[in-house]
């Protein structure tokens, strides 16, 4: 049985209040079904793919790999999901000629049991934290995410860029929602339409964007860390992406 959502929605037409710290369904490890973990994970996958989340950081890996002439580059994807973000990005660089070797983590063990099913490609999974990373200094070229800065409070984004700075070689690099009035009205448009039948992402999604960080926002807290280079870029629609190289 789905759980009740744990707070009411605001009005799509009120005025956005500042960042929201509310919980989400998802946050909670044991409380949805396989089946209906299985298909908030997948309209996580189609959001990315569809709405930015995907080709937002496959445009700053491309040019990475251009700029310094790479044919190959080592990812870490901190908060893998179900791993559709990280299998495309290896397709689609694989097409210019650049091979992708990508390492996903994930702190929840159920969410990584649907990620190996949902392969196939040759990838690695493996249950951690993101605030405190288990791997030696620069182990990876980049370190990345899509949709996991919203899930953080202030206090541990700054811990999350800090750890990925320490275990990135090249680039950290992050995508996210940003928190803005239309995309908050598009969500709630996608929970009567698209996810008219998914209560779990129904809710999900616009708190999703409730918890999000503004461009600004991003800014000031990556440069309390050992970022040099610090940039935030939006991507249509409404999609930000952060970017930093470690000190």
């Amino acid at each position: 049985m789905t759980p009740t959502p744990p707070e009411p929605l605001p009005h799509p037409f009120q005025r956005l209040p500042h960042r929201q710290d509310r919980a989400e369904i998802l946050d909670g490890d044991n409380a949805v079904s396989r089946e209906e973990l299985a298909r908030s994970l997948g309209a996580m996958a189609t959001v990315n793919r569809f709405l930015g989340g995907t080709r937002s950081l496959l445009v700053h890996l491309r040019s990475l790999a251009r700029k310094a002439d790479l044919q190959a580059l080592s990812m870490l994807d901190v908060g893998v999901g179900d791993g559709a973000v990280p299998r495309a990005l290896r397709r689609s660089l694989a097409r210019e000629g650049v091979a992708l070797r990508w390492l996903g983590i994930d702190r929840s063990r159920r969410v990584l049991q649907v990620a190996r099913e949902r392969g196939p490609g040759p990838a690695g999974l493996l249950q951690a934290d993101g605030l405190v990373l288990p791997f030696p200094d620069e182990s990876f070229d980049v370190v990345a995410s899509t949709l996991t800065l919203h899930h953080l409070s202030g206090a541990q984004l700054e811990t999350f860029l800090t750890e990925a700075a320490r275990v990135a070689r090249r680039a950290v690099i992050m995508s996210d929602l940003e928190r803005h009035p239309l995309n908050y009205l598009g969500a709630r448009i996608l929970g009567i339409t698209l996810w008219r039948r998914d209560p779990i992402t129904r809710y999900d999604g616009p708190v999703s964007v409730l918890r999000s960080y503004t461009r600004d926002e991003l800014r000031a807290r990556a440069r309390r860390v050992p970022l040099d280079h610090v940039s935030v870029h939006r991507h249509f629609p409404f999609r930000l992406v952060l970017m930093g190289r470690p000190e």
